[in-house]
């Protein structure tokens, strides 16, 4: 609970206007470490959609590749897109495809603009065959499968530290966690700024020109990247949304998968949305002899 709570709900089940498939969990957690880098990752159904029956609309990935990068996928379906839960899983799935077999050696010469295209290609072909139309059609797409779509490549460079290489469509954003201060690197806001406005863009409608961000991750730093489930409370990070998150990562070492999950599910007045966050901590990030702040 984070100040006044929400009302307390038992999830219901799914709503029979919903396509079931694919199968949509009320929650999914992943985590692990590798090379030092330990990543943790969850997605919840909103207070609100457990209550209305509607399923999670968001989705997310992470998957160490072969060569050792590791990707991290997050995605938002657009609420007023009829089956928007379909259209982020299917985005979160292209995406980590199109990053599996065309990611080039150097990240810095991704194609962002050419991954997003092909995200948007596989929405429209995947609403084509729902509505059983005979072409694609990207405004039938947008009402029926809206998405947004964060796609992060997080590399080690020689100096050992982390470099993560992020690009976006819509408003789901990422946080660097940095001497106890969210920085927002996709979607700044200011303090006195209003919640972000219900009209979203996302897929399959594709930006001109995708500019990705290029975040250096240092020890006692934590990359996060969620939607706005999760960055509409957390505001500029000092209320009480920050405070929990700020305490829960800054810890001596990364919360377990569950703890990390059950923090998310937090309880807070007017905030009752689906929240979907992925976190990232460099090697040798964390302080053994105590917390980091």
């Amino acid at each position: 609970m984070v100040g006044a709570p929400s009302p307390v709900v038992e999830p219901t089940v799914i709503g029979g206007s919903f396509k079931p498939l694919p199968y949509r969990p009320d929650t999914i957690i992943d985590g692990w470490t590798v090379d030092g880098m330990t990543v943790r990752g969850a997605s919840l159904r909103g207070h609100l959609h457990r209550f209305n029956g509607t399923p999670r609309e968001d989705d997310f990935a992470i998957h160490r590749l072969a060569d050792g990068r590791v990707i991290a996928l997050v995605a938002d379906g657009v609420s007023q897109a009829h089956q928007s839960h379909i259209g982020s899983a299917v985005a979160v799935r292209s995406a980590a495809e199109w990053l599996q077999t065309t990611l080039p050696f150097e990240t810095a010469a991704a194609d962002w603009q050419h991954c997003f295209a092909s995200v948007a290609w596989t929405l429209n072909e995947q609403a084509k065959g729902l509505l059983g139309l005979a072409q694609p059609d990207p405004v039938a797409t947008e009402t029926l499968l809206a998405t947004t779509l964060v796609c992060a490549v997080i590399e080690t460079t020689k100096a050992g530290t982390l470099r993560a290489h992020l690009a976006a469509v819509g408003d789901s954003s990422a946080w660097l966690l940095s001497e106890s201060s969210f920085h927002d690197v996709l979607q700044p806001r200011d303090a006195s700024a209003a919640i972000t406005s219900s009209e979203v863009t996302g897929l399959p409608r594709v930006p001109r020109t995708v500019e990705p961000i290029v975040v250096d991750l240092h020890p006692g730093e934590v990359l996060l990247i969620g939607t706005d489930g999760f960055g509409d409370p957390l505001g500029t990070g000092e209320g009480g949304v920050g405070n929990l998150f700020r305490q829960l990562l800054g810890q001596a070492r990364p919360p377990s998968q569950l703890e990390f999950a059950h923090a998310l599910d937090f309880s807070r007045e007017a905030f009752d949305d689906d929240r979907t966050l992925v976190a990232v901590w460099p090697p040798e990030s964390r302080n053994t002899q105590g917390d980091m702040w």
